[in-house]
């Protein structure tokens, strides 16, 4: 009577459980909720969760937070253009908060464009944008954005800035708040 070898059985099963648990933690990684909402001006703002990218830069040290107006990620996209939030900064490895002022060494920098022409319209070059708002980066600027968790391949935050249009100079006050999550293959995230 031949009896299954239970080594191997079990040390089959162990490679399943393994590669399982593996495969669960690349997958909370790539699906893991992220958010981003503003109040603009005293609008407020939101962003979903495919609307949202984070992109660390290790070689530039440096990181990008994208957001597109929330509904616009999904295809076919709806009629219109949707507003956009930029924020780039030095690469945080721990929760800090880093100013838009010039005169710090640790400056970040955001732009809001409302209604941001689509580069897949066939009018593109045509259409302009409503307006592009960026930071100041003066010395006597008091945005800022605040990281307050840096862990693995999530960063959350909040922020408080003015910006200015580039042509009318009008100004628009904006606060908010972001959780998101680097969903780069091969990326080891920010600490």
């Amino acid at each position: 009577m031949n009896l299954p070898n239970t080594n191997t059985s079990v040390s089959a099963l162990c490679a399943l459980i393994t590669t399982a648990i593996a495969t669960l933690g690349l997958a909370t990684d790539v699906h893991a909720q992220q958010s981003f909402s503003a109040i603009v001006d005293g609008t407020p703002w939101e962003s979903d969760n495919a609307g949202i990218n984070v992109i660390p830069v290790p070689m530039g040290g440096t990181v990008t937070i994208t957001a597109t107006s929330k509904g616009f990620s999904v295809y076919p996209p709806p009629k219109g253009f949707a507003d956009s939030f930029s924020i780039v900064c030095p690469m945080p490895k721990k929760p800090e908060r880093m100013t838009t002022a010039r005169s710090s060494s640790e400056v970040c920098r955001m732009s809001f464009t409302k209604a941001a022409r689509n580069i897949m319209s066939p009018d593109y070059a045509k259409t302009k944008n409503d307006g592009e708002f960026v930071t100041s980066r003066s010395a006597n600027d008091k945005g800022y954005v605040n990281f307050t968790k840096v862990s693995g391949k999530t960063i959350e935050g909040e922020f408080s800035v003015e910006l200015t249009e580039e042509t009318t100079k009008q100004k628009i006050a904006v606060t908010g708040k972001f959780v998101g999550v680097d969903r780069q293959v091969g990326s080891k995230g920010f600490n």
